[in-house]
């Protein structure tokens, strides 16, 4: 024992001058960011809203927005390259809505038929 300690040194205990003081931080520039790729900065971009002034009238909207409307508005002016452009997202649009539409199967169809009958024999027998 060369000299006396009035506390433990050993694992998770690191001597007094070793430790780290008040206010002082063990990693004092943090962690660095993470470098935002093409696609991020592309949809920050995208999501941010503008003002638009249309004639008289001043309308907030996002970027992604004004773009679309200025799509159509340049197809609606006569740029066939556009219109074709424009023409097909609405095709994808209908396309998708009629896939969102649920189909009914045979068995179900058979059982909605027979409810009918049913109900519309009900409604001849009360008359």
């Amino acid at each position: 024992m060369a000299s006396k300690r009035h506390y433990d040194i050993g694992y998770g205990k690191p001597p007094k001058q070793a430790r780290w003081k008040k206010g002082q931080s063990g990693n004092p520039k943090g962690r660095p960011r993470r470098d935002r790729n093409v696609g991020a900065l592309v949809a920050a971009l995208l999501t941010q809203r503008i003002v638009v002034r249309t004639g008289k009238t001043t309308k907030r909207r996002s970027r992604l927005e004004h773009l679309v409307h200025r799509l159509f508005e340049q197809a609606l002016e006569g740029d066939p390259r556009l219109m074709k452009m424009a023409l097909d997202e609405a095709r994808k649009e209908e396309a998708r809505h009629e896939s969102d539409e649920p189909q009914m199967e045979r068995a179900d169809r058979e059982v909605i038929d027979a409810l009918v009958r049913r109900l519309k024999g009900n409604s001849a027998a009360a008359e």
